[in-house]
């Protein structure tokens, strides 16, 4: 990464290629505090730095990020219906467009208090429980059905879903509503939710800045929400 946001991250100075993938450290996840990785940045433990699969390595050379867990084929089939300067390749315009995203979807201060630089003494611990409440109950990772074993329509654009379509599947709406990859995106932004993370309030999906400028007010100044006692 040659981005100013992707040179926070500190890389590991005993490896120059994944050991279970061989691809290099700086085309991978294997960086100590890489806020590009979606775990990192929302400060979810992992047993491992690397979770490539043998069937992934293939497109782990050619996407940025790919969604966890599939075939290489499904990766392939799921980028194939998001905007082409949206699909995170290496070195390409929807690259930049995932890391632009990430700053904005999901912005640190709004994730941990080590990142608020204008909160008062007094706040913290209202900001730890919205936090921990935003965690508990809103935030989460959906993830790709490989297959629908059924026709189904799509919550957003109400278009039909055919029977061995690949789907976003939400687990907070229910394994059985779905969405074309292209639609699912936030409610105020209509953006595509970056890496599949999102926040979930009244049945409506919105990325987590969005999220949490439905419970509190941002200042415009330093982009901080204002934590009121």
């Amino acid at each position: 990464m040659t981005t100013a946001f992707a040179a926070r991250g500190k890389r590991r100075s005993d490896s120059k290629a994944c050991k279970n993938c061989k691809n290099p450290n700086q085309n991978h996840t294997i960086i100590e505090e890489n806020l590009l990785h979606i775990q990192n940045r929302l400060g979810i433990p992992t047993d491992a730095q690397c979770s490539c699969k043998e069937s992934q390595k293939e497109s782990h050379k050619v996407y940025a990020w790919t969604p966890p867990g599939l075939p290489a084929d499904k990766i392939d089939e799921y980028f194939a219906q998001l905007p082409n300067n949206k699909v995170p390749r290496w070195k390409s315009p929807g690259e930049q467009y995932r890391e632009k995203q990430l700053v904005l979807q999901l912005p640190k201060q709004d994730l941990a208090l080590a990142y608020c630089r204008h909160l008062d003494r007094l706040h913290h611990k209202s900001f730890e429980d919205f936090v921990n409440m935003r965690n508990e109950l809103a935030l989460d990772i959906a993830y790709i059905r490989e297959y629908l074993d059924k026709q189904n329509e799509c919550a957003k654009c109400r278009g039909t879903m055919l029977k061995g379509d690949v789907a976003v599947i939400a687990p907070k709406f229910g394994e059985s509503v779905c969405w074309h990859p292209a639609c699912f995106v936030c409610s105020t932004c209509d953006e595509l939710l970056v890496d599949l993370t999102h926040c979930v309030k009244e049945r409506k999906l919105y990325c987590e800045r969005h999220f949490a400028e439905q419970i509190k007010p941002r200042c415009s100044a330093c982009d901080e929400v204002s934590i009121k006692v």
